[in-house]
């Protein structure tokens, strides 16, 4: 459980503990399976319910970002697809680097190292954006995924991977983080 949000907890200078991204990929309810038991847990969950098609990262989003106090990013076999993932990512990675936040990234049913290198699926995904977006902006998104991919996450498998595991290293890791930084 993490600690209160008092007046005294420095934790409450930031509106939010986590700032939840993932693909809306309707094959499975894991991220809102994620959310709610990390509710309960009462850690300050930010997750865009909102669908926005094809517009860009707005205002709102960029400020919940800058809000939160780490950033778990749930990464999917369908996560390049979206444009706007990809744009979300590279954000979160200039926020991790400039605000010095922590990202926890959740390898839903894909290999690390296949997000690291924009193998298999990924690398159509690419192909298919370089067409419509600029080289700069796909090597921006191809940059955040191997950043991503190289750090430490947790690798959730088809059936095998009990969610009580993964909670307990989101907490844990949660709590390292506000006892370093706080």
């Amino acid at each position: 459980m993490m600690k209160s949000g008092a007046v005294s907890d420095p934790r409450s200078k930031l509106r939010w503990d986590i700032f939840l991204s993932f693909q809306r990929d309707m094959r499975h309810n894991f991220t809102e399976r994620l959310y709610e038991v990390l509710v309960k847990e009462q850690v300050r969950v930010w997750k865009d319910d909102v669908e926005r098609g094809n517009h860009e990262l707005g205002p709102s989003l960029v400020e919940a970002m800058e809000d939160s106090m780490a950033y778990i990013v749930v990464l999917s076999p369908n996560y390049a697809k979206s444009h706007l993932c990809l744009e979300e990512l590279a954000k979160l990675c200039d926020l991790k680097s400039s605000l010095g936040r922590l990202v926890l990234p959740i390898f839903y049913e894909v290999d690390p190292w296949i997000f690291r290198k924009q193998n298999g699926p990924f690398e159509m995904e690419f192909e298919e954006h370089s067409k419509r977006f600029s080289e700069e902006k796909v090597q921006r998104w191809k940059r955040a995924m191997n950043l991503i991919g190289n750090i430490s996450g947790f690798v959730y498998g088809y059936e095998s991977t009990k969610t009580s595991s993964l909670i307990l290293f989101v907490t844990q890791s949660l709590h390292s983080y506000n006892d370093i930084i706080f």
